[in-house]
């Protein structure tokens, strides 16, 4: 007989595990009980057999009751799984081994799977065995009689906020190895592109996903138009960009899925997406959501979120112990924030878009939040950040394997929405910030109230959006979470963690006199009792002191205003440039900013609702540090640094065209361009 030894050593290793485990959980679990510690092993045996044997029959069966009473029957099942094993154990003269209901059983099968998990994550261990055993081949099986087809689909995954450099740098030092091996191999290319102004997600997502993302100045911004304060992490601002912006030919028209986005690029299947969320007709959460809700991806779910916690915890206290510049306070709110995009979306992501494989989806695009939330508060560049890539890129690489499996041929494409550039705070450099800096030069001359949001709500704007979706149904579960989180939800959507810092922090934008915003180290001063952009005459007329004093401060490189006589201009300390005509008074103070950097505020000055000012931090010459509005060590969102460095990884069959793709708009056209190629829809 030809064995596998390789794979008997492992079975060895894992029923000796599960019988460890069983010991530990027997001191935590009431109902569980042994006499002799032998026992527990035939019974480790015997539950490794069952789970491989009969879950997929556990899953099938509970299935098929739908997304709601799916976790209850899966629970009940899996149960009873543990109940059977310790009575085949006692039946076969092992004895010894008490489980004294079906909640005990239930809890044994949480703690293995939580075990697992957590010595996985610990000690670097393998577990797609035991993930591929649990959703994996039970998804497999789902779809099983999906209709073959030649036809390729495309998986679009995004690592929000990763630079070019900073990638090329993860993938040199072994970080992320399932990218290394296809750039390797020549099976893809990397390239990098030029983002438009403003470089955040919601500007980029719209012009990926949309075609266009006229009308997006900032991540938050006063549009006079509207006469409302618009904030791209509320749900309620991507519908009303997505209404504006939509041509119904999106990337993913005819049939695609979008998971975790800004917009929904008009997808037909939509799960995590600002600008859809309460559309059921566009949504699949029901069908979906509810099958995360088994014992083992709950116990994994939770087993990671809480490694993850510590985790933050310890890299914070390591930053703080070797004295690491330059760093922000990472408080202990922030640290479940954090776990919820680099475990709980994740896993998600990983889970969906294995049944999206499995099924067939023609086009699927998913951001990966981690990265940049880890980013903004850690470093670019440091371990911390660097170590969730590895996590994201073990994604990708059961991804691959799925892939190999699904009713059609898939190529992956992988990019970022924008980069990350890196530096002390604009507060912590100069010891003001850019509200207080605002409110000086124009108090005196009657503006005295303020609105300021100078520190970022990204990452809660997806947890919002994951309660949110989590809120809506029928389940019991849904109905407890809208009770819980009543006093926090307008017309269904959850709103928690907005943080406004400034005078009149409670004030409506529409009774102060100016609101200053932020958007990395790109800030937005408007004047919202003014019903159209203020020009620059208009502005030196009623606030002379502004625009030179903000010109003046080191920390400022340039104001973007807009001329009366001489049309947009860009001001810095010792020249102007006119938008216009290209000329240039003096020393060009966008000459640090790259190529494009002209052309990308010339296209922002002309938006209808443009702010009254637009300031760019001032970079360092020496070390290339870029400071940020907001209270965040790695930011995006203006001009400076690898923030204007996102990339494109692309299977190398496909071309992207001789020109370098400059602006969100551009990388559009190119991305529909492969996909009408491959499935005939051009």
């Amino acid at each position: 007989m030809n064995w596998d030894w390789h794979n008997v050593r492992r079975a060895i290793g894992l029923i000796l595990t599960q019988a460890l485990l069983l010991a530990l959980l027997t001191v935590v679990i009431p109902g569980f009980r042994f006499e002799d510690p032998v026992a527990l092993i035939p019974m480790a045996a015997l539950l490794t057999l069952g789970q491989s044997l009969i879950w997929p029959l556990v899953y099938a069966v509970a299935a098929r009751f739908g997304p709601f009473l799916f976790p209850v029957l899966s629970f009940v099942l899996t149960g009873l799984l543990v109940i059977a094993a310790a009575w085949l154990d006692d039946r076969f003269g092992v004895g010894g081994v008490e489980v004294v209901d079906l909640w005990t059983g239930i809890l044994i099968a949480l703690g293995l799977t939580a075990g697992n998990t957590l010595l996985a994550a610990l000690f670097s261990r393998d577990d797609e065995r035991a993930y591929d055993r649990f959703v994996t081949e039970p998804l497999r099986r789902r779809f099983l009689d999906v209709p073959r087809t030649d036809v390729s689909g495309f998986l679009f995954l995004e690592i929000d906020g990763l630079s070019e450099p900073v990638l090329r740098d993860a993938l040199a030092r072994g970080y992320m190895p399932t990218l290394k091996r296809w750039l390797d191999s020549g099976s893809h290319k990397l390239v990098r592109w030029d983002p438009d102004l403003s470089s955040q997600t919601s500007a980029s997502q719209a012009g990926i996903l949309l075609g266009s993302n006229e009308g997006i100045p900032a991540f938050r911004w006063w549009d006079k138009p509207r006469q409302a304060l618009l904030v791209s992490s509320q749900m309620k601002t991507a519908h009303t960009l997505e209404e504006s912006l939509s041509t119904g030919n999106g990337l993913l028209a005819n049939g695609g899925a979008g998971r975790w986005n800004a917009f929904s690029g008009n997808a037909a299947e939509n799960i995590g997406v600002y600008s859809v969320f309460g559309d059921e007709s566009r949504g699949s959460r029901n069908q979906l959501l509810g099958y995360l809700l088994s014992p083992y991806m709950i116990s994994r779910i939770l087993t990671l979120y809480l490694v993850d916690v510590v985790r933050e915890w310890r890299q914070a206290w390591q930053q703080r112990r070797q004295n690491v510049l330059p760093r922000i306070h990472r408080g202990l709110k922030y640290s479940f924030i954090r776990a919820g995009t680099t475990v709980a979306m994740q896993e998600a992501s990983r889970h969906i878009l294995t049944s999206d494989i499995l099924r067939g989806t023609p086009a699927v695009y998913n951001t990966f939040f981690g990265y940049d939330e880890v980013a903004h508060h850690s470093g670019i560049d440091r371990e911390d950040s660097l170590k969730v890539l590895t996590t994201i890129d073990a994604v990708f690489a059961h991804l691959e394997r799925v892939a190999r499996e699904a009713p059609r041929p898939y190529h992956f494409v992988v990019l970022s929405d924008h980069g990350q550039s890196q530096g002390a705070t604009f507060l912590q450099k100069y010891g003001v910030s850019l509200a207080d800096l605002t409110h000086q030069l124009v108090a005196a001359e009657g503006a005295r109230s303020m609105l300021a949001m100078l520190e970022t709500d990204e990452a809660m704007g997806h947890v919002n959006l994951a309660l949110s979706e989590a809120a809506q149904g029928e389940s019991r579960t849904s109905a407890i979470l809208r009770r819980v989180l009543k006093p926090r939800m307008t017309d269904g959507e959850v709103a928690l963690g907005e943080r406004r810092r400034g005078r009149n922090n409670g004030a409506d934008p529409e009774d102060v006199d100016v609101v200053v915003l932020a958007s990395g180290n790109l800030g937005v001063i408007s004047f919202p009792h003014w019903k159209e952009r203020m020009t620059l005459e208009q502005l030196d007329a009623a606030y002379p002191k502004l625009i030179p004093g903000l010109v003046d401060h080191p920390g400022i490189a340039f104001a973007l205003v807009d001329s009366e006589a001489h049309g947009p201009l860009a001001i810095g300390k010792s020249g102007v440039y006119h938008l216009r005509d290209g000329t240039v008074d003096g020393q060009d103070p966008l000459t640090r900013f790259g190529p494009h950097a002209a052309r990308h505020l010339s296209r922002a000055s002309g938006f209808a609702n443009a702010p009254d000012v637009v300031v760019i931090s001032e970079p360092d010459p020496l070390t290339g540090e870029v400071p940020a509005f907001e209270e965040l060590v790695g930011n995006h969102g203006g001009l400076g640094g690898p923030q204007r460095d996102p990339f494109l990884l692309y299977p190398a069959i496909f071309d992207p065209g001789p020109d370098e793709i400059v602006g969100a708009g551009h990388l559009h056209a190119v991305l529909k361009g492969w996909i009408e190629r491959e499935q005939g829809l051009g």
